[in-house]
């Protein structure tokens, strides 16, 4: 046999044998179908004209539709805090937000964020004259405060209150009328918080100011522990894309 048709031939083989290598087919791994949970937080998260939306609503909506998920706006339920944070912790495939990301709650959950910071205020009528100098010196206060909230939490660790101290309200906006109503001497919450419910129930703004910073963190996206890192990663890397292109920017400035 010739040079030439030895070549042949190998390559003959060589194609033969190429075709009877097993491929592996590589599929991208479908996305689960998640509980998303949100709550009434004007500007975040809210309902308004029947239609669930807000700064991290609509963020979230877009990050859905960038991972290419099926899921959207009309999968988003609002629940009282304090309910949605339970399901988070114990249910598999589970989302909520907005989240205040302390050192406590990080190794509970997954996260994305950051969307912007918080800070959490003590908040008193202006009329009081109250002046708060350290944080030992709440204990003198009789104190409203969100049910399963984070000020909760920075109120039981960093001043030594107890949730039996504290007048616990299962939405936002009574423990504000509650402050007004004189009821209280103290609200825990953020000031954008604190100044949409007024302005949502008729009372001036300019009679509440914030008296003492309980703290400052980075609000998230929270996600159940047992998510897969690498499907925390596709929101974060939406996220991040989202943002540098001006989508936070742009929400931010719609609504408010």
């Amino acid at each position: 046999m010739n040079t030439l048709g030895s070549i042949k031939i190998f390559f003959k083989f060589a194609t033969i044998a190429i075709f009877l290598i097993p491929v592996a087919i590589v599929t991208a791994e479908p996305l689960p179908e998640f509980k998303i949970m949100t709550e009434e937080w004007k500007p975040y998260n809210f309902i308004e004209n029947n239609k669930i939306q807000g700064i991290s609503v609509d963020m979230f909506v877009a990050m859905l539709e960038r991972i290419g998920s099926e899921q959207g706006r009309n999968d988003i339920k609002l629940y009282p805090w304090a309910r949605g944070y339970m399901i988070l912790k114990a249910k598999p495939d589970t989302i909520l937000f907005t989240m205040t990301k302390t050192k406590e709650r990080k190794p509970l959950f997954k996260w994305v964020c950051p969307i912007f910071e918080n800070t959490i205020l003590l908040h008193a009528l202006k009329s009081r004259k109250i002046i708060i100098n350290s944080i030992t010196d709440l204990k003198r206060y009789k104190i409203g405060t969100y049910i399963k909230d984070v000020g909760e939490n920075i109120l039981i660790k960093k001043a030594g209150l107890k949730l039996s101290d504290l007048d616990r309200t299962p939405q936002q906006a009574l423990g504000v009328i509650q402050l007004f109503a004189g009821r209280n001497d103290l609200f825990v919450g953020s000031k954008v918080t604190v100044d949409k419910i007024c302005e949502k129930h008729g009372y001036r703004k300019e009679d509440i100011e914030p008296v003492f910073v309980l703290s400052r963190d980075v609000m998230c996206y929270a996600f159940h522990k047992e998510i897969p890192d690498a499907v925390i990663e596709k929101f974060q890397k939406a996220f991040n894309d989202l943002k540098a292109e001006g989508k936070l920017e742009e929400l931010f400035r719609k609504y408010n």
